[in-house]
């Protein structure tokens, strides 16, 4: 068992193409596959494992490969976001996971959604935290004549961070991207016209176990890795990879939840209103008094928002498909 703060769980680790990789595993039930973003690892669901345990459910939730406590190649190039996917997809198959829950958040949308739709007979349900969809358009302009659900890209985040080998010095060397998205963590970030990466004061404590895994300069080529892999053109290598999880979706009737905050440094609460819509079977609900970290801000809220989920969309299903398996070794026995 761990040590650290609000994280008494049990690591594991398996070896996906030579990386160790990170994943807790808690509880008996219905999985629910929680996936971070970045630069967060699994600590930023700690506070709703327990409560979701304890409701009946088994949370599994990895690191990807550069965050948390998996293995971090000091080579930018080594991420690509469909390398990310394949190696959750390899992890999930190892583990031998079954009709999964996806709890995706950030980058942990795209990625977890990306192998749900190429898995959905593995699939129960999608619960989307604040994510993206489609790729982010280059300016308002094109936002409004393609209709893309999310707003561009501020200015200062493209000069800082997807600026080639500038942005890597500085998310790298400097940890400028980290500074950045967590500004004002003691008290809350209050602020109403960029958003907030936590809008509330966050424990120290909490505060050095989000630090520690990238505190090497070395440690923090997946951050500027992931930074640059946000597609903001239709000529970016993701694009068309991502405007695909949107495509899909419109045509996947599957029990979906969409949770956002209201104090989103990088999503506004009618981003996801419009993603709960091109959901055929989806419920809206707006945090208030949260930021990017809805997590961090607002586990309780999300973790009974999700537990009301899995008890009235996915529990009885679950349950079915259970007995049947057990009638069948029955006869098998007979």
């Amino acid at each position: 068992m761990s040590n650290r703060y609000e994280y008494p769980f049990k690591s594991h680790y398996l070896t996906i193409n030579n990386q160790k990789i990170h994943y807790i595993d808690e509880g008996q039930g219905p999985v629910i596959w929680m996936m971070h973003g970045m630069p967060m690892w699994s600590y930023v669901y700690r506070k709703l494992i327990p409560p979701l345990v304890a409701a009946g459910f088994r949370c599994f939730v990895p690191d990807l490969m550069g965050f948390g406590l998996s293995d971090k190649p000091e080579n930018e190039h080594e991420h690509t976001l469909q390398s990310h996917v394949a190696m959750m997809a390899e992890l999930i198959s190892k583990l031998k996971l079954k009709n999964i829950v996806i709890v995706g958040q950030d980058w942990g949308g795209p990625i977890s959604l990306r192998y749900a739709l190429e898995n959905k007979s593995n699939i129960s349900g999608i619960i989307l935290l604040n994510t993206f969809i489609e790729r982010f358009p280059r300016n308002k302009r094109e936002q409004k004549h393609d209709a893309i659900i999310t707003g561009p890209l501020p200015k200062i985040y493209e000069i800082l961070f997807k600026s080639g080998k500038l942005s890597t010095y500085l998310v790298c060397k400097l940890d400028v991207f980290r500074k950045f998205v967590w500004l004002k963590w003691r008290t809350g970030n209050p602020s109403k016209a960029l958003g907030a990466g936590f809008r509330r004061p966050v424990d120290p404590r909490a505060m050095q176990n989000y630090m520690f895994p990238n505190s090497k300069a070395e440690s923090r080529y997946a951050i500027a890795a992931f930074a640059k892999m946000i597609p903001n053109s239709n000529q970016h290598p993701n694009a068309s990879y991502i405007n695909q999880i949107k495509s899909e979706l419109e045509q996947w009737h599957i029990p979906s939840l969409v949770i956002f905050p209201d104090g989103d440094m990088a999503w506004k609460p009618e981003e996801g209103m419009a993603i709960a819509k091109i959901l055929t079977d989806c419920e809206f609900n707006l945090v208030d008094n949260a930021g990017h970290y809805i997590q961090e801000d607002a586990a309780e809220e999300v973790a009974l928002l999700i537990i009301q989920f899995m008890q009235t969309k996915i529990s009885s299903a679950y349950s079915d498909v259970k007995n049947k398996k057990q009638r069948g070794k029955v006869r098998g026995s007979g």
